[in-house]
């Protein structure tokens, strides 16, 4: 059974928000970590800025491979979806449970957005196959 138009959708979008949020701490000189998260880079900065630079390729990576699945590898698209929440889920407990940032930080928020548009996705096309081997 090939994915949901939806399905596909929300990799394209993922695929996209990936790439531009990982170029962000990628290509930004500070990574993004004081001119848009606002940290203070006083100390331990170089740091700070190496491992966000290292997770923007991360980034950048996953967003190649959301792309490459809702394009041509489609056989994909729901177990690639079902990682993408299950990680959204990961961030979100080390945002908010166990290693929160020690101030309010943009991407909190659009963490939340993922998961919840994540989530929602993967339910609706594990619904969508139930219903139609069931039926």
């Amino acid at each position: 059974m090939s994915p949901s138009r939806i399905t596909v959708g929300v990799l394209v979008l993922l695929g996209l928000f990936n790439l531009v949020r990982g170029s962000l701490h990628v290509f930004l000189p500070d990574s993004g970590a004081g001119s848009i998260a606002g940290f203070d880079l006083a100390q331990g900065g170089q740091t700070i800025v190496f491992l966000l630079a290292s997770t923007g390729v991360g980034q950048i990576g996953a967003g190649l491979i959301d792309l490459a699945v809702a394009w041509r590898f489609r056989a994909f698209a729901v177990a690639l979806l079902a990682i993408e929440a299950a990680k959204a889920a990961l961030v979100m407990v080390v945002a908010f449970v166990t290693k929160p940032p020690p101030h309010e930080i943009p991407g909190r928020t659009g963490m939340m957005v993922t998961m919840a548009v994540l989530a929602a996705a993967l339910l609706w096309e594990l619904a969508r196959r139930r219903k139609r081997t069931d039926g």
